[in-house]
């Protein structure tokens, strides 16, 4: 499912678009299992490969805008590993591509506690599909987890 948005530059007011929202569908791929409501999205990753596994949750969506601002993108998220090493990290990719327009590292291992990120992104995510994404990279066997209780997009 693509989501799309459209907002004029002559609005006054910033537009906030909640990705964890319950009209939002993330999917798993490869070993992540992903739930949410509306209020939080999780990912847990079970395995006991030896191989390198990109394991993620995606969301299609396309952002319509006639502004040139960039696009903050607010987080709050917990990481865990009960066992293993896994490396936590989001990204945004042009869904016509696959080229990767941001990525950002999280912190890999909050043992639960919740800790917040606000980044940039590049004004030339508007106007084209997008897939965020949300990884859990392993490279072995192991328990990770990863909670979201916020992910909003604010275009000034």
């Amino acid at each position: 499912m693509l989501f799309m948005f459209q907002w004029s530059g002559a609005q006054a007011q910033n537009l906030e678009i909640n990705l964890i929202h319950k009209d939002y569908l993330w999917k798993p791929f490869s070993a992540a299992i992903v739930s949410q409501n509306g209020t939080d999205l999780n990912m847990i990753v079970v395995t006991n490969s030896n191989n390198k596994s990109w394991n993620r949750a995606y969301l299609p969506i396309k952002i319509n805008s006639t502004t040139n601002n960039s696009v903050i993108f607010d987080l709050n998220y917990s990481t865990i590993s009960n066992s293993g090493n896994a490396t936590f990290f989001s990204e945004v990719r042009d869904n016509s591509s696959n080229k990767v327009l941001w990525s950002h590292f999280l912190n890999n291992n909050t043992n639960g506690q919740f800790t917040n990120g606000s980044f940039t992104l590049p004004s030339d995510i508007k106007n084209k599909p997008l897939e965020f994404r949300l990884y859990i990279a392993t490279n072995g066997s192991g328990e990770h987890a990863l909670d979201v209780k916020k992910a909003v997009l604010t275009v000034p």
